[in-house]
């Protein structure tokens, strides 16, 4: 039967996993919630296609991260969340990989309300995370959510990795003791190119946040 979050009435939830036992076991966690669960078996391969017809089956959906395994997908969990946000499509991003693959994650953060890990998915965490996308659809943030214009200190410029460049960079108003590593894909290229160590920027960021995982960044002004 159906349920009621907020205004939202949720009948079918689909499961979006590449492992068919992980999707079997959520599946009885919805079960438990009264709603219809949808086993997502894919493949997908357009992110723009799995999302259309995600939502003309289901009402919400719960996603794993790590989707680019197995032939299953050619997008991760995290993009596909923020593209079911961007629609007004709630979805709960469920992983234990966030702190592990918050580099991937970061250009996606600020459309992903609800993360939950694996073992804490239950009907009262994914209730929660429903009623919490809701609530931003509608401008109502959480404190850890809320996004505020504030200063935002690059502290050095540098490739990691296979070549890919980050900013290290320090938000005073959130922690002025802790460097933030992000991906400089998330900053417009007009302003990337002029960026060298020093240079002071704003942007709107989430200042209640409780953890670095937490942060995300938009809206960036030289």
């Amino acid at each position: 039967m159906p349920i009621q979050i907020l205004a939202r009435t949720i009948s079918r939830m689909s499961v979006v996993d590449d492992q068919e036992q992980v999707r079997a076991v959520y599946e009885f966690v919805l079960d438990d919630l009264k709603v219809e669960a949808v086993s997502e078996a894919g493949p997908f391969q357009s992110l723009a296609k799995c999302v259309e017809d995600i939502r003309k089956r289901s009402d919400a959906a719960i996603c794993d991260l790590n989707l680019k395994v197995r032939d299953y997908s050619t997008f991760n969990g995290a993009e596909l969340v923020a593209a079911f946000y961007k629609t007004a499509f709630p979805a709960v991003l469920c992983t234990k990989w966030y702190s592990a693959s918050i580099d991937e994650m970061r250009p996606f953060r600020r459309f992903i309300p609800s993360l939950v890990e694996p073992e804490k998915l239950d009907t009262t965490s994914i209730t929660a995370g429903i009623e919490s996308c809701i609530r931003e659809f509608e401008g109502k943030f959480l404190a850890a959510r809320r996004p505020w214009r504030t200063l935002v200190r690059v502290e050095d410029i540098r490739p990691v990795g296979q070549g890919a460049n980050f900013l290290f960079v320090i938000v005073p108003a959130w922690n002025s003791n802790q460097v933030v590593k992000l991906p400089a894909e998330i900053v417009p290229a007009p302003i990337l190119k002029e960026l060298k160590a020093g240079v002071r920027l704003h942007a709107k960021v989430n200042l209640g946040a409780n953890s670095n995982e937490e942060l995300f960044f938009e809206e960036w002004e030289k």
